[in-house]
């Protein structure tokens, strides 16, 4: 069924309405971050603690020539990056929630406290937003709302394994890079050995995993190649679907030289994988969110 719906167009999965709030408020419940009326009106003014402790992933990397097969060694690694990967989602769960928060408190007319305001600030500059560039506050706070999301486990799952060659690369080995980022200041990263004649390209070499993650969900929902992606996400949840990574991944065409083909990639290692059956995190669904 899943290869079936891969080459399906997306109004089959946009087209239908479905009711998702008590599936959503269940999932919060369980996860331990449904935020009560009392504590959204205390983020009006205020921070937004904490309700719940973010996940933390294991800091070193296994061995995966540990595994007695291969599908023990891709279920290594999968594991082991889906960590990272709920931590990511649980943050910007956490700022959306708040996000959400303070966009009431400014439709309503009312005024922000000093710390939420420079959290504003913060998140705006962290997800290169410039207020300046907008003629009116609300397209200003539209545009943080778009971008502000998560990114289905399934997906990152699926581009950090086409990326990382199951990480076996020598990138994520000497630089912690699973996603292939590049950068082009001189010594900021790795020199790829098969660097075409002219290019000046590196691949960005990062002191933690955990930074190399948080680059890729900036990268994912701040870089106008993936500006696609973040639509086909938010006309999603505009009509009350869950996230598919099958349809997102056709947003992600220009990730990759490859295009189409690295489409057809992520998609297929999705599926062989069943990597969507990793998608129930409480994180994933709860960037349905308005």
């Amino acid at each position: 069924m899943e290869k079936a719906r891969k080459n399906e167009l997306l109004p089959a999965f946009v087209a239908e309405h479905l009711l998702v709030s008590l599936v959503t408020a269940v999932i919060l419940v369980v996860a331990g971050i449904l935020i009560s009326e009392e504590a959204v009106e205390e983020a009006r003014v205020a921070d937004l603690s904490s309700p719940a402790p973010s996940p933390v992933p294991q800091t070193v990397f296994p061995d995966l020539s540990l595994a007695a097969s291969v599908g023990e060694r891709k279920t290594m690694f999968l594991d082991f990056i889906q960590d990272y990967i709920n931590e990511q989602n649980y943050l910007i769960t956490l700022d959306r929630l708040r996000l959400l928060a303070v966009d009431e408190t400014l439709s309503n007319g009312g005024a922000l406290s000093e710390a939420s305001h420079e959290w504003l600030l913060e998140i705006a500059t962290r997800f290169k937003v410039v207020e300046a560039e907008f003629d009116d506050r609300r397209d200003w706070l539209d545009e943080l709302l778009f971008r502000v999301d998560v990114v289905p486990t399934s997906l990152v799952l699926a581009q950090a394994a086409n990326e990382s060659a199951w990480g076996t690369s020598r990138f994520v080995r000497e630089g912690n890079n699973v996603f292939g980022q590049w950068c082009f200041d001189p010594g900021c990263g790795i020199v790829p050995q098969q660097r075409r004649s002219g290019a000046t390209h590196e691949v960005r070499s990062f002191t933690t995993l955990h930074d190399a993650m948080e680059a890729y969900f900036v990268n994912i929902n701040t870089n106008s190649n993936y500006q696609f992606f973040r639509e086909l996400r938010q006309t999603m949840k505009l009509q009350q679907r869950e996230l598919d990574s099958l349809v997102l991944a056709f947003g992600l065409s220009r990730y990759s030289q490859r295009g189409r083909n690295y489409v057809d990639e992520l998609q297929t290692i999705i599926v062989q994988n069943d990597l969507t059956a990793r998608d129930g995190d409480y994180a994933a669904a709860v960037g349905m969110l308005n």
